[in-house]
């Protein structure tokens, strides 16, 4: 397998700080000003600063308003200074709906940060290209060392902070051609697995996919899971039904009863909390006996205790304060300038019975 390119911004650093170091400059010496470094690495002076602030936020380097650039402690300390602010950068209307941000992620990244400012940072609900850049450029002249938790994030956002050579983290799916920012997800393919395993031992044979109309790389993993796990207990795909939906409970409630009366489904699987909601409160309508007693499963749910759901479904095995703490140390491993020792790391799913 290819090795893959580090982006641009993280070569120059590295070039800078090797010029540092072939100096012998300790810290507190002054360095070589915006114009100078661009000059001396043969770039434009707008990447040449993107390149030092980027040292600025690992502690080789710090500038001081009116007096210039300066060799900082970090240069011969293993780069250890840490992150001082964490952006959630997540759409607005998906933190409402999915409840992907839970209080215990945010406690743990307090717990392995606990001097860093927390701030959600919303992203818009298209074209956030423009948004990302404005975010990336505004950090950039921050004197703050900023890691950023990119929740959901579409493949736009995902470049441009893998080009930014921040340090960022994905909480969620990386896109495959996103090779050089970590990602901590769940382990999607064993979450279909084991939500089709359990509707086929509860005698299911016709079976409706409910999906979110946004599709990110986890959920093709979820999806080649499910036509596997079907296809080796004998189900065709005749037997398999899949609507992608967006988040709104008409469209979802009529897709559902298109699933039961059309298509004949007596099991569900919802991609998530809300779209199993909307889907029961259209199975209690429906007259037919045989609807009412249609098995349901759902994938993702808005929290760990999941108290009194009615529906079989699935969990990290991770607490959300493990997986927040996890996903700061990766933050700074990034602002130390090393490599997180597991670039994507799947986290283990279980299966939890109904609790009401």
């Amino acid at each position: 397998m290819e090795t893959a390119a580090k982006p641009r911004v993280i070569q120059l650093a590295e070039q800078l700080h090797a010029d540092i170091e072939g100096r012998g400059l300790h810290s507190g010496e002054p360095y070589l000003g915006t114009a100078d470094a661009a000059k001396m690495l043969g770039v434009s002076t707008t990447l040449a600063n993107r390149a030092m602030q980027l040292l600025v936020q690992r502690n080789v380097l710090t500038r001081r308003q009116k007096r210039g650039t300066f060799v900082a402690n970090g240069i011969h300390a293993g780069n250890e200074r840490s992150i001082d602010r964490v952006h959630l950068v997540v759409n607005k209307a998906c933190l409402a709906t999915e409840g992907k941000m839970m209080d215990g992620v945010i406690v743990g990244i307090q717990s392995v940060l606990p001097h860093a400012e927390i701030e959600f940072n919303h992203l818009p609900d298209s074209e956030d290209a423009e948004w990302v850049s404005d975010l990336i450029a505004t950090t950039a002249r921050s004197p703050y060392a900023d890691g950023f938790v990119l929740i959901r994030s579409s493949l736009t956002s995902q470049r441009l902070f893998q080009a930014s050579g921040l340090p960022s983290v994905i909480f969620g799916s990386r896109f495959p051609s996103i090779q050089s920012l970590p990602s901590i997800d769940n382990d999607h393919f064993a979450a279909g697995k084991l939500l089709m395993t359990s509707l086929i031992q509860q005698g299911v044979k016709k079976i409706g996919v409910l999906m979110r109309d946004r599709i990110l790389p986890g959920d093709h993993s979820f999806l080649d899971s499910i036509w596997k796990t079907a296809a080796e207990h004998g189900l065709t795909p005749s037997d398999l039904t899949v609507r992608f939906l967006p988040a709104d409970d008409q469209a979802i409630q009529y897709a559902t009863r298109d699933l039961i009366h059309l298509h004949e489904a007596t099991g569900l699987i919802c991609r998530s909390q809300p779209l199993v909601e909307a889907a029961s409160r259209m199975l209690t309508t429906l007259q037919q006996p045989e609807a009412k007693k249609t098995k349901i499963v759902v994938s993702e749910v808005y929290g760990r205790s999941q108290a009194r759901l009615p529906w079989k479904s699935i969990r990290t095995i991770d607490s959300p304060d493990s997986v927040g703490a996890l996903l700061a140390k990766v933050l700074v491993e990034q602002s130390q300038g090393d490599a997180p020792q597991i670039p994507v790391r799947r986290l283990p799913v279980e299966m939890i019975e109904p609790t009401a």
